[in-house]
């Protein structure tokens, strides 16, 4: 008996020395985070994940956030999205790279979800531009979406700066460009429309 109460002595005397266990948080796991840093969102209800690229993340959200159209994300971990800039488009939701305007379109704005093609009588060669050239004297842009003008040869050797027309028979009061290329810098050979 002696030997009995000695051990529950000594059981009670450990038992009043062990500190209590966390307890897990009022409905909640133990680990369970309560909200993650800004650019990153929480996953699966138990961990921080750093952003994925093409999106934003506040901290207190379980989803990241694609980008809207116009607006695009390279780096993981972000807050924010960042606006295309004129020349550049972003067409669907998500996106980790602008997309520069082609050939034969242009886009003045920035934050755009696609490109303007160039009108008749107008054209442009590059691509990420956020103006067009206007056809030279002696040259023709009779479609859209132009990139290259048109020499007028032939029976119709004339054409306006800047018209839709085409190529006509009728000498005209301008002197004919003997090219009507853009420079490699972008640079158009004669007027350049913006906006």
């Amino acid at each position: 008996m002696l030997f009995a109460t000695a051990l529950f002595s000594a059981a009670l005397m450990m038992l009043t020395s062990v500190t209590a266990l966390p307890q897990p948080e009022a409905g909640g796991l133990m680990g369970r985070q309560s909200s993650c840093p800004s650019g990153s969102y929480q996953y699966n209800q138990t961990a921080c994940v750093a952003c994925p690229a093409g999106n934003t993340c506040n901290g207190g959200s379980s989803t990241p956030q694609p980008c809207d159209t116009g607006l695009y994300q390279p780096n993981t971990g972000s807050t924010s999205c960042m606006q295309t800039q004129p020349g550049f488009f972003t067409n669907q939701r998500g996106s980790i790279t602008p997309f520069a305007c082609p050939a034969g379109s242009y886009q003045p704005y920035s934050q755009q979800a696609f490109c303007y093609g160039a009108p008749k009588g107008r054209f442009q060669q590059q691509s990420g531009k956020s103006f067009l050239c206007a056809t030279c004297c002696g040259w023709a842009a009779m479609d859209t979406n132009n990139v290259n003008p048109v020499n007028c040869t032939g029976s119709t050797p004339y054409a306006w700066p800047n018209s839709g027309d085409g190529c006509i028979s009728s000498p005209t009061s301008c002197t004919r460009a003997a090219t009507c290329s853009q420079a490699a810098d972008g640079t158009c050979p004669g007027e350049t429309i913006r906006g």
